[in-house]
């Protein structure tokens, strides 16, 4: 138990300070990237992106794709919408392995909705998703996922930390009000992802939520 407390303690050490490492060398000119920056600013020119506007800023080089895709499901008849953002390990040989790291889902009553978000890779080794969906109120959401399996999404100044569920679940209700849920739930591949569903399906304080949204 010593001998295993130690090496995860020196593992952390070493992740902290390769984040410290990256977090100063994208503070130092020499080190940035000019031409993804060039490209970033004539790319973002005509950027409308909620709720945060996205803006160009000069990193060092570094190789990490993401991805976001969007989904529906129901249960019954309740329909849910949602969309996962994640990491493409295949990386730049156009191969899809995706790997999922936070997931928002919606519950839309009778109907499927497209939840649209943005997904960044610009924060690098850092996860950066935000988003804004139009039910019956506006939800703004922004989220931050470190290689450590840490990190935060806030929905509509509701922060969930992601160390105790990366999948969240928003219930809106008719007033200026929502409920949610947070799962431990999460596809850890693209092939994962129908036993997720499933799994996210059998989950039974959904249907404790539908009813209270209902009741």
């Amino acid at each position: 138990m010593i001998i295993f407390t130690v090496t995860v303690s020196c593992s952390r050490q070493r992740i902290i300070t390769s984040l410290e490492t990256k977090a100063k060398n994208n503070q130092i000119p020499e080190k940035w990237n000019m031409e993804l920056f060039n490209n970033d600013k004539e790319w973002l020119k005509d950027s409308n992106s909620k709720p945060l506007n996205n803006l160009a800023f000069p990193i060092e080089n570094y190789e990490y794709y993401v991805f976001n895709q969007p989904f529906n499901f129901t249960i019954d008849e309740d329909h849910f919408s949602g969309i996962s953002f994640g990491e493409n390990t295949g990386g730049k040989d156009d191969q899809f392995i995706l790997k999922h790291e936070l997931t928002l889902i919606f519950y839309t009553g009778d109907k499927d909705y497209q939840v649209n978000g943005g997904v960044s890779s610009r924060n690098y080794p850092y996860l950066t998703v935000q988003g804004q969906v139009e039910l019956n109120n506006v939800y703004d959401f922004v989220g931050v996922k470190s290689p450590e399996n840490e990190g935060y999404l806030i929905v509509n100044l509701k922060s969930f930390d992601l160390r105790f569920g990366q999948t969240v679940i928003i219930f809106p209700n008719d007033d200026n009000s929502f409920f949610y849920l947070q799962s431990d739930e999460n596809p850890k591949t693209g092939e994962d992802f129908d036993l997720f569903l499933r799994e996210i399906k059998s989950d039974d304080r959904i249907k404790e939520m539908i009813n209270k949204v209902n009741g």
